[in-house]
């Protein structure tokens, strides 16, 4: 098996990674056996199996034997900014842990400070576990975006709005979006996004005017839906249809957008998200330790949406290990619907090319193939774990662990190599965010 970049291949590459078996991801899902792969100007110029490494004219070279390598991993939904209140608020409902705990405490702690080092702290833990993009939707997300220009990762960083909050002023809320999008404009691997809440928390007369400005600055609507059978029911009796109806109505699904969460949905609603393209994103962990449901992956894959997986916020999951996230979503679809009604395959498509397409990136990320991104990772298959393997998919939707990463690349620059974070000062962080929660403790 050889793909190359004819025009690219002879010359020399940035990074070359080689020895693994590589999970292509692309549309005949090739795997290929002894993988050595090329990079240049951070993009893949060539992937073939060797005998032997060609690796003498490399910049730099990653040892990838004993591994998978793979695309990196995408996590849809995520509220990095909260890691800084991870336990605090457990082992209650979605509306009381909401209104009761996490909204007072952001009001109260919010700032662009304890965003920052909260999304330093998140991407250490999405770097170790195989993370290279994430979606996220949080307040002051300047300094997440801030945060991930630091990292190297790559983010679609989305500014939040929560009327219900009160960290928002709603008469200040466009200039706020237009002041966000200039702030970040210098950070090449932050795609901006805007991130209203959910149905319950912007009020009914700022939702169109949401939608239209999305719609002008082409920019991406990341919002939770349909989460709780509350939510549906409210919706109902207010609107006499269902949130997804209603922003069918307003015109919110013209734009790029993205779902987390549709738990409680209706087959209307499954075909109104089908016929505008809405992604999809599946939050397992938060939603059964929140208590809210299950959603009907399968059903959704079928009507031809495209699904993504997320790990909600360190709040609410408690961790940010998508390979955890994945092994519970692919058992709630089988106890729901049947053994085989979602593969092993499906759930690694589901972590990288699908959730890429989920995204609107898949141009760009999810698969290894010549003229993408160089975006992808190594886990190691050295421990008993991992041994023997028979199928590599099965592998990592069944037995790998984050733990199992070792190397990591985004856009071609090395971000973690042999379990070495090389961007981000680990120890400092650690610090800064050990002295947040102690005052927020006190509290």
């Amino acid at each position: 098996m050889i793909m190359t970049d004819e025009k690219k291949i002879k010359k020399i590459p940035d990074l070359t990674i080689w020895g693994g078996t590589a999970l292509t991801l692309n549309s005949k899902n090739e795997v290929i056996l002894n993988a050595q792969i090329d990079v240049l100007h951070g993009r893949i110029i060539s992937i073939q199996s060797i005998d032997k490494p060609i690796v003498h004219s490399a910049k730099k070279v990653i040892d990838a034997r004993n591994c998978i390598v793979l695309p990196g991993l995408i996590n849809g939904h995520t509220h990095t900014g909260m890691t800084l209140l991870r336990g605090i608020a457990d082992d209650m409902p979605l509306h009381s842990w909401l209104n009761e705990k996490i909204f007072p405490l952001e009001k109260k702690w919010g700032s662009k400070e304890f965003v920052y080092v909260g999304t330093l702290l998140a991407q250490i833990e999405m770097i170790r576990s195989g993370t290279t993009l994430f979606n996220d939707m949080y307040y002051f997300e300047s300094s997440a975006a801030r945060a991930v220009h630091e990292s190297g990762l790559r983010g679609i960083c989305g500014q939040t709005l929560v009327e219900i909050s009160g960290v928002e002023d709603t008469n200040k809320i466009f200039s706020q979006f237009d002041e966000y999008l200039s702030e970040i404009e210098s950070y090449p691997r932050v795609i901006p996004a805007i991130a209203p809440h959910s149905i319950y928390g912007v009020s009914d007369s700022i939702w169109e005017q949401v939608s239209n400005y999305a719609f002008q600055k082409k920019l991406r609507v990341h919002l939770h839906l349909q989460e709780t059978a509350a939510e549906l029911e409210d919706c109902l009796k207010k609107r006499k249809i269902t949130p997804t109806a209603f922003f069918e109505k307003i015109g919110l699904w013209k734009n790029k957008a993205i779902a987390a969460h549709v738990v409680c949905v209706t087959p209307e609603d499954i075909e109104i998200l089908s016929r505008n393209q809405v992604g999809v994103v599946h939050n397992p962990e938060s939603n059964l330790k929140l208590g809210t449901g299950i959603a009907p992956i399968v059903k959704l894959r079928k009507a031809g949406i495209k699904v993504s997986l997320g790990t909600d916020g360190a709040a609410s999951n408690n961790n940010l290990d998508l390979l955890q996230e994945a092994d519970i979503a692919l058992k709630l679809q089988i106890l729901q619907y049947g053994v085989g009604a979602l593969t092993a395959l499906d759930i690694v498509k589901i972590l990288t090319i699908e959730g890429a397409a989920a995204l609107k990136l898949d141009h760009e990320v999810g698969s290894l193939e010549v003229g993408k991104s160089a975006d992808l990772i190594a886990i190691s298959t050295e421990q008993a774990h991992a041994t023997p393997i028979y199928n590599p998919f099965s592998h990592l939707a069944y037995s790998a662990s984050g733990s199992d990463v070792k190397h990591s690349v985004v856009g071609g620059s090395v971000i973690m190599e042999n379990r070495k974070i090389l961007t981000l000062d680990e120890s400092s962080i650690l610090e800064e965010a050990r002295a947040w929660g102690s005052r927020i403790a006190q509290f």
